[in-house]
Parts: structure tokens; C-alpha cells; sequence
């Protein structure tokens, strides 16, 4: 059986109270993947409206990057409810990819993430900073 531990590359793109912004990370390199999920969210407290988008660059520096077409969703947080979504890519057509998770103005900045998973990796095992449990027992962690 596969684990995600082994066979993804996780990175963190952006964390941060962001407000009336847009947040780019450093964007991921996809060779050597075919496929990246984009997990965002937000944390709870106002009611907001926010959204997410991909793009794609030949050029590490993302100096030309282009949305790609389709790719924008939102997601929304309230009073008592987190916001989240995902927006996953496969086989995109150039090397570079990144999210672009746009922030509504707010009262106060809200705590917003994207996390990148580089998954269906061509070399395995990948290395991520975690622990493997395969069945683990009842007890003290």
C-alpha cells in the first residue's frame, strides 16, 4: 500500500494573516511529478468570500506566468465555520507551478495557508519530515 509520507512531496506555499492581498508561495517544481494538489484554507471569525487559482511558468521565476484556464474556485469562511478547498492539477504543460489564493479585505487579517502536494512522483520513496505508522497500537503517543 502506498503512503503520502513516501510517494508526495509536501511544501508550504503560503501562511500568513493576510488581508485585501493576494498570496503567491515560491511555487513548485513538477518534474519528475504528474500531478499537485493545492489545499487552502482560512480560519474562522467573518464572513468571507475567497478564491484560489493556478498558474503555470516555463520560467522558474514565474516571469511568465500564466493562469490557467478553468483553474479558479472559491471557498468561504463565517462566523464559526473555517474555510477550505482544493484545487488539483494533472499533467500540466509546463514545469512550474503555482496557487494564487486572493484574500478579501476583512476587519482583521485572517490566518490563510496553501499547502502544495506533488503527488504520483516517477522516483520513490520521497522524503518528507514526518513519521510512517502501519497499524499502530492503543497507548501513550
Amino acid at each position: 500500500m502506498e503512503n503520502l509520507s513516501k510517494t508526495a512531496a509536501i511544501t508550504i506555499e503560503a501562511l500568513k494573516d493576510a488581508d485585501n492581498e493576494a498570496l503567491t508561495g515560491a511555487g513548485v517544481d513538477m518534474a519528475g511529478y504528474d500531478s499537485v494538489a493545492f489545499v487552502v484554507g482560512a480560519l474562522e471569525g467573518e464572513a468571507l468570500n475567497f478564491s484560489i487559482k493556478a498558474q503555470q511558468a516555463a520560467a522558474a521565476n514565474f516571469s511568465d506566468a500564466a493562469d490557467l484556464a478553468g483553474t479558479a474556485t472559491t471557498f468561504a469562511t463565517t462566523i464559526g465555520a473555517k474555510g477550505l478547498a482544493v484545487l488539483d492539477i494533472r499533467q500540466p504543460a509546463e514545469r512550474y507551478l503555482r496557487a494564487v489564493v486572493t484574500v478579501p479585505n476583512a476587519t482583521a487579517a485572517t490566518p490563510t495557508f496553501c499547502i502544495a502536494i506533488r503527488y504520483n512522483a516517477r522516483t520513490l520513496p520521497q522524503t518528507n519530515d514526518g513519521e510512517l505508522h502501519t497499524t499502530p497500537a492503543e497507548g501513550t503517543a
